[in-house]
C-alpha cells in the first residue's frame, strides 16, 4: 500500500487569495513527493468555496512540470460533465505531460446544484458516467472508438494521444454507495471510499459493505483494492492539532450542507452550519491520525491492520490551515511517521500483497 495527499483546495475565508492558495497547494504536493507520498489527488467541484479546482486535469498538467516521481490523480473527474472527445484528448495529454504518472479517478457526483448547471440530474449522472467509462476504455484499448448510447454519441474517432502507460491509464472509482461499489466490482477498478472522519469501527463497516457488494457481483474479495480517505496532521502542539481538527469539522459541515440536494446556493461562500450528530474537534482528533508522530503512526497502524487498505488518501490541509503548518506536517509525515510505521508493520509495499 501507499499514501496519497488529497487536495480538496477549499477556501474558508474571503481573505484567502485564490492564486496564493493554488501556489501553496503546488508547494505542498512537491513536499509530499519528497515525503514519499505515492500519489497527489486533485478534486473537482464547481461554483462554491468547497473546492476551487473546476478542472483537475488542468491542475495535473501544471503539476507534471514541477514534480518528477509522485503519481498525479483525479479524485475525481466528474465524467458526466464532459464531452467525450474532449475528455479522451485531455486524459491522453495529461498522461503524456506527466510521463505516464496519471491516475484517472472517476465519480458520478452528489452535488445537485453543480450537476444542474451542466444540464445533468443526479438520476442521470451514474448512467452517463458508465457510458463515459465505456468510451474511455474502448478508445484507449483500440486507438479508436465509435459509440452510441442513451446519453453520449460519438462517430468513429481516432485517438491521437494514447496513454504512455503500458495497459493504459489506471482507472479508480470513488463512492460509498452500493451502485458505485458494484460498478467498481464489475469493471475491476480500485475503490476509493470515504471514512467520513469517523472511527476505525466505522471504517471497518465501510469495508465490510464493499465486500458484500463485491461478493454479490460474483467477485472474489482478493480482487478488491480498497482505498480510504482520512484527515491527518502531524504536530506536537495540541492547540495546532485542535485547530486542524476544527478546520476538518468545517469541511464536514460544508459537505453535509451540499448533500441536501438544493438547486441553488446562497452565494459562492457557503454558510458554516452545525448539524445534529456532527463530530466535535475532539472526536475528529480521537478518531483520525492527528497529533504527534508517534500517535499518528499508532493510529495509522491500527487502521491498516483493521482494514488492510490498498491505499490511504490523507487530507493534510483543510479550511484555513496555515500553509507553514501544513508544510511542517507533510515533512514530518515523511521524516518521522513513515519510519515508525514501517518499524511496526514492515515495508508498506508488502501490505495487502
Amino acid at each position: 500500500m501507499d499514501f496519497g495527499s488529497f487536495n480538496l483546495i477549499n477556501r474558508r475565508v474571503p481573505g484567502q487569495a485564490v492564486p496564493q492558495l493554488l501556489h501553496e497547494t503546488v508547494q505542498q504536493i512537491q513536499a509530499a513527493e519528497q515525503a514519499r507520498f505515492g500519489t497527489a489527488w486533485i478534486a473537482e467541484h464547481h461554483f462554491s468555496n468547497y473546492a476551487l479546482t473546476p478542472s483537475p486535469l488542468m491542475m495535473i498538467a501544471h503539476l507534471a512540470a514541477v514534480t518528477t516521481r509522485i503519481k498525479l490523480g483525479t479524485a475525481v473527474v466528474l465524467a458526466c460533465l464532459y464531452e467525450p472527445a474532449r475528455l479522451l484528448g485531455e486524459i491522453g495529454y495529461a498522461d503524456a505531460l506527466s510521463d505516464g504518472r496519471l491516475i484517472l479517478g472517476v465519480g458520478s457526483g452528489y452535488q445537485v446544484h453543480e450537476l444542474a448547471r451542466f444540464g445533468v440530474t443526479l438520476d442521470q449522472s451514474r448512467e452517463m458516467t458508465e457510458e463515459m467509462l465505456d468510451i474511455i476504455e474502448r478508445g484507449f484499448a483500440n486507438g479508436e472508438v465509435e459509440f452510441s448510447g442513451k446519453h453520449f454519441k460519438l462517430p468513429r474517432t481516432h485517438v491521437s494521444l494514447m496513454p504512455v502507460q503500458a495497459g493504459g491509464v489506471p482507472i479508480w472509482l470513488a463512492g460509498n454507495s452500493q451502485p458505485s461499489i458494484a460498478l467498481a466490482a464489475r469493471r475491476g477498478y480500485p475503490l476509493f471510499a470515504s471514512g467520513f472522519g469517523r472511527d476505525v469501527a466505522s471504517l471497518k463497516e465501510v469495508r465490510r459493505g464493499a465486500e458484500e457488494v463485491w461478493r454479490g457481483e460474483g467477485k472474489g474479495i482478493d480482487t478488491l483494492k480498497f482505498s480510504t480517505l482520512r484527515y491527518c496532521f502531524v504536530t506536537n502542539d495540541k492547540t495546532e492539532a485542535r485547530t486542524f481538527a476544527e478546520n476538518a469539522r468545517y469541511q464536514v459541515r460544508q459537505s453535509h450542507y451540499l448533500r441536501r440536494g438544493q438547486m441553488h446556493l446562497p452565494g459562492a461562500f457557503l454558510p458554516e452550519e452545525s448539524f445534529e450528530g456532527e463530530m466535535s474537534p475532539e472526536e475528529l482528533m480521537a478518531w483520525n491520525p492527528i497529533g504527534d508522530a508517534e500517535m499518528v503512526a499508532e493510529k495509522l497502524a491500527a487502521e491498516i491492520e483493521a482494514v488492510t487498505p490498498h491505499h490511504m488518501g490523507l487530507y493534510m490541509t483543510m479550511g484555513a490551515t496555515p500553509h507553514k503548518s501544513a508544510m511542517r506536517s507533510i515533512e514530518r509525515f515523511g521524516a518521522d511517521v513513515l519510519p515508525l510505521l514501517e518499524k511496526k508493520l514492515g515495508p508498506l509495499a508488502a501490505i495487502g500483497v
